[in-house]
């Protein structure tokens, strides 16, 4: 098989992932687009999310390609919550070839309104309406975690680029000891009639901290780049039924491409990424979002 090839280029097959919030949304879309192609995932969410039965999927996509998964409930709102992930990876693997740091929250405005239509006192209201600890968790949850990951787990990303491949190269030539941060196109534009003031704020910051860290660790060039998906269904955001925590309503519909994001979507910009076929990209996001950012600002 020559290097160009498609089962060269982009193989995943025995590499080592973890993917935290991969019980649902972007992060099972990722999970599932590794474990399909042979890739040993270790997925991490909250206690009270779906891990048994996650775990189970997942094993049964990986069972035609050898891909296998393993789930376990995560804290990441500390720096004990995250050493414990470190500790319980540890418990297994010596490297690890990939990080999808993907877990975040969205803590909207209890009063919400309209930016576009409302009045002054409508807007201040509902700016001011914004819980303090809201902020607060979601720079926590958003932004640090993917710091304080990312440090917690160098030496094992470091040690996954050190390896000796069969052809006389190094792991990170062929894409391995990568990290992945979901950010979120949130943090491209700033006038919609969507509210999430707190949420693309710490998006915004994740941006500049994929090109900080990337600089940080470009002596083993372990790699970190980031995705800023459009509108993708999840348990965060729900999508379609213009109820409830579905506050999108038919913003879907002014996307160029006509549709949310999908699975094929996602795990296809990430196996890119972690593979040989990226091998070369790093410090720098990546939008998935259908065209969403071409006519985002100010659209009504």
């Amino acid at each position: 098989m020559t290097s160009t090839e498609i089962g060269n280029l982009f193989s995943v097959k025995g590499r080592t992932a973890l993917v935290t919030g991969g019980t649902s949304g972007i992060g099972l879309m990722s999970a599932k687009g590794l474990v399909t192609n042979g890739a040993r995932v270790y997925v991490c969410g909250l206690e009270s999310d779906p891990i048994a039965d996650v775990e189970k999927e997942l094993n049964e996509l990986g069972k035609s390609s050898g891909g296998s998964a393993y789930g376990f409930p995560c804290d990441l709102t500390s720096k004990e919550g995250i050493e414990a992930v470190s500790t319980q990876l540890r418990s297994h693997e010596s490297h690890l070839d990939i990080l999808i740091s993907n877990a975040g929250i969205r803590r909207d405005p209890p009063i919400p309104c309209n930016p576009l239509t409302a009045s002054l006192t409508e807007l201040q209201t509902s700016l001011w309406s914004s819980k303090h600890e809201d902020w607060t968790r979601s720079f926590q949850i958003n932004t640090m975690a993917h710091y304080y990951l990312s440090v917690a787990l160098l030496d094992l990303l470091v040690a996954a680029g050190d390896i000796d491949m069969p052809d006389g190269s190094k792991g990170r030539d062929h894409g391995r000891g990568v990290v992945v941060v979901t950010s979120s196109i949130a943090s491209l534009h700033n006038a919609t009639n969507v509210d999430m003031m707190s949420y693309a704020s710490t998006k915004a910051a994740t941006d500049h901290l994929v090109s900080l860290l990337a600089a940080k660790f470009a002596r083993w060039y372990v790699r970190v780049v980031g995705i800023n998906p459009g509108f993708v269904p999840s348990n965060m955001n729900p999508m379609g039924t213009g109820k409830g925590a579905d506050i999108f309503g038919d913003l879907v519909q002014k996307v160029p491409a006509k549709r949310a994001g999908e699975t094929d979507d996602l795990a296809g910009i990430i196996l890119f990424l972690v593979s040989k076929a990226g091998a070369y990209v790093d410090g720098r996001c990546i939008a998935i979002d259908g065209g969403r950012t071409l006519f985002a600002n100010g659209q009504v």
